[in-house]
Parts: structure tokens; sequence; C-alpha cells
């Protein structure tokens, strides 16, 4: 199987945040054929963009990457740098005040100690105490572990939504990326 020159630019917040973008978009687009000739196929071998200044064009900068990377890599440069959010708080919150009393219940759970399944549960030690030991008892390799717990059973359990602030001057940077996707 042979080898075809991509050249893909994308946005993002970093180099690998937009070769990630950049993969995701081909294998929804293209699928994951392993030699569709698309970036997803590609692994991210390295950023140039100190080498991109040495270059009057960027066809001959682009030239100078093939040659220099193997079938399978691309290499990465900065096209325009990213802006940071620099805002001192960076996320809002939005509460969702109860109305009313929440009631909690107190239960008693038996866990697997190996796979941390709740594998029975009771409102009283006692009778938690003796689920488990039925299970053991059906179930010897398994060792449980009873908690203490306490569950919502009145109201509701959201209280609070935490989102990302994005600031005004906030911009995804743009990167090419240049290499030999297989085909």
């Amino acid at each position: 199987m042979g080898a075809c020159s991509i050249v893909v630019t994308y946005g993002g917040k970093s180099m690998s945040d937009a070769f990630n973008r950049a993969c995701e978009d081909a294998q929804e687009e293209y699928g994951n054929d392993s030699y569709n000739g698309q970036i997803n196929n590609c692994q991210l071998a390295g950023d140039v963009t100190h080498k991109r200044g040495q270059f009057k064009e960027d066809d001959f900068f682009h030239e100078h990457i093939l040659e220099n990377v193997g079938k399978r890599e691309v290499k990465g440069y900065c096209e325009r740098k990213p802006k940071h959010n620099t805002n001192k708080i960076q996320s809002v919150v939005k509460n969702f005040p109860q109305k009313g009393t929440r009631k909690w219940i107190t239960k008693y759970q038996a866990i697997n100690s190996y796979t941390d399944e709740v594998v029975a549960e009771d409102v009283s030690q006692t009778g938690c105490i003796k689920k488990g030991r039925d299970y053991v008892e059906v179930n010897p390799n398994v060792r449980l572990v009873i908690k203490i717990t306490k569950q919502l059973v009145g109201g509701t359990r959201k209280v609070a939504e935490i989102q990302y602030k994005k600031a005004s001057n906030e911009k995804n940077g743009l990167y090419t990326f240049v290499g030999w996707a297989p085909e």
C-alpha cells in the first residue's frame, strides 16, 4: 500500500487539541479504514513551528516536512497563536435551590471488596449482614464489606451546574499538519 501527502489546517486550543479534532472529523467523514488517505490514520510526530521562518513560501516548507516524516506521520506548525482565557474567574455556577426539605434514609450495603459492586442492602445492619452471609455462602470466593450510607429519598439530587465562562477575546489557535497518510 502507498501513501499520499496531506496538508490539513485546523483550529484548537493547542496543537494536540487541533490534531485530535482533525482526526475525529476525518474519522466521522471518511470512516476508520486504515488506508483512507486521511489524517485520522496518522500520528503527530512533532511541532516544527520554529523552522517556519527558514522558508520564504509555505510550499517549500511543506516539501521540507514531507522529506523528514515517515508514512503515517504528520508534523504541525502554528499559523495563529491561540488567545487564552485570562479572566480571574473562568467558570459560572448555577444553583438549583431545593423547595422544602430533603429526606434521607440510612442504609447498609454489602459491597464486593474486589469489584466494588453492591450485592445486598438493607435498612438495618443485621438485615444487611444476613443478606451478605447468604450471598457469600453461594459465592465462596467473594469477600464482602458492609458500609453504612445515606440515600436521598425525597427531593431533587441536582443542586448546581458549573460551566466554563469564555473570555470575550478568547480564540482558538490555527495549526497546519503536513505528512503522509496511508492509502
